[in-house]
């Protein structure tokens, strides 16, 4: 990855450029008196259209990587201080998001995976700009069935207005940009347009700026090619589980929205990476739950927090990954097996502590089968060493029954961040070795 002057005048020019739209928007829409939420989308649609042209500009994706990371502490910079009066094109709306960061973070992760496949990278971007906002203005305009969410109410016409937008993206993209035959763009579209209509009708926070753009890239990077009898066994395939997992939460006692986004999380690493290297997060999912009844938390949403949290250290081992140039899916199963560990150790108190030895033995052949069955796929990164699995297990087991109080707010970050403490130093190692 190179950088050079031309790569950053285009920095500079896509900033000011986009920071000179904001205060346009700004001034013009308050004399115009539009909405926040109007003037908040017409920002969306501008970012998301200038990121359309980042192929064209740039040649790699370090220059990418640097106007994102740029732009990231431009918009932190918008929410306080000086800039506030003109931040406020973002942040007037009723709700707390952090939208625009999320989507700076879904633009470069889509940009660095797409290189050589131009569908990779703009159908995701055309569906989070566009079906987006069409979802939000067909919602306020003539949203009636409205059903709540964390931050507010969504409506269901925009649910299907997103659904049916994105379905059209999806039939345009590949009929131009992919030589896919006419039945596999029907039902990849189908299916990309119901995965991500899924995952933007329970987003939070602006979550769906960032889950909807990488699962649309993810789905797309993997069954593209795909036979229209295999995309229709996994549309099939991904209604089923959807409802399995809608029972087992309603008997679970865990939230609609919960059951879903683990739904979609599951079916995700199903599909990249195999059953069984699903397995340990749907242990750490059932950990959780056991940790939620024994010994609450002060969290208002800890099902939510935790698919969150769970995501995004997933899409950072992918980064990780694909920066390494190896496979680093033993450090990601280790991390999920370290939080399962956790998990159980913040559950248990008194003597039901002593249970922690013969679950860690479980969790950690657990670990040791799964890493069996990836060997000839995915070399391991570390062998012989039992040592850094019993250090990754033990890490957060000690901490856990010792201070579980300390995991009383944020349980899921706090947690996460501690079981990657051992695979980050395996990552270290394995990549200056």
């Amino acid at each position: 990855m190179t950088l050079t002057l031309r790569d950053g005048l285009f920095i500079a020019a896509v900033i000011i450029g986009m920071l000179s739209l904001m205060g346009a928007v700004r001034y013009f829409g308050r004399r115009a008196g539009l909405a926040p939420e109007l003037q908040r989308k017409l920002i969306h649609v501008s970012t998301g259209t200038a990121a359309l042209s980042f192929p064209l500009l740039f040649s790699n994706a370090l220059p990418v990587f640097l106007l994102i990371g740029a732009s990231i502490l431009v918009m932190l910079a918008l929410r306080g201080g000086r800039l506030a009066q003109l931040g406020g094109v973002l942040h007037d709306v009723k709700r707390e998001s952090w939208g625009e960061i999320y989507l700076a973070l879904a633009i470069a992760f889509t940009f660095f995976r797409s290189t050589g496949e131009p569908v990779l990278y703009v159908l995701p971007l055309l569906v989070i700009t566009l079906s987006d906002t069409a979802s939000a203005l067909v919602g306020t305009s003539y949203g009636r069935r409205r059903f709540t969410v964390e931050d507010g109410s969504k409506s269901l016409e925009g649910v299907v207005a997103f659904f049916v937008v994105t379905w059209l993206i999806g039939l345009v993209t590949l009929l131009l940009l992919t030589d896919a035959a006419r039945v596999n763009v029907v039902v990849l579209s189908f299916l990309i347009a119901g995965f991500c209509a899924l995952v933007e009708a329970d987003s939070w926070r602006g979550l769906d700026n960032l889950f909807v753009p990488v699962g649309a890239h993810l789905l797309l990077a993997q069954y593209l090619g795909s036979p229209p009898d295999q995309l229709l066994g996994v549309a099939v395939a991904f209604i089923v589980f959807l409802i399995a997992m809608r029972a087992i939460g309603k008997a679970l006692d865990l939230p609609a929205r919960a059951a879903r986004g683990y739904t979609i999380l599951l079916f995700l690493m199903i599909s990249l990476m195999a059953l069984h290297n699903a397995l340990l997060t749907a242990l750490v999912i059932g950990t959780h739950l056991l940790a939620r009844k024994l010994r609450p938390c002060e969290s208002k949403r800890p099902a939510l927090d935790l698919l969150a949290v769970s995501a995004v250290v997933a899409l950072f081992w992918l980064v990780a990954g694909e920066l390494a140039g190896r496979s680093v899916i033993g450090l990601f199963n280790l991390t999920f097996a370290a939080a399962a560990m956790g998990f159980v150790a913040i559950a248990l108190g008194g003597w039901w502590r002593v249970l922690l030895l013969p679950f860690g033995v479980m969790v950690g052949g657990l670990f040791v089968w799964i890493a069996q069955l990836n060997t000839p796929y995915h070399p391991p990164w570390f062998a012989d060493d039992w040592p850094w699995l019993a250090a990754a297990l033990a890490l957060p087991a000690a901490i856990g029954a010792l201070r579980p109080q300390d995991f009383s707010t944020h349980r899921a970050i706090k947690l996460f961040a501690l079981c990657l403490v051992v695979p980050l130093a395996l990552y270290v190692r394995g990549v200056l070795v």
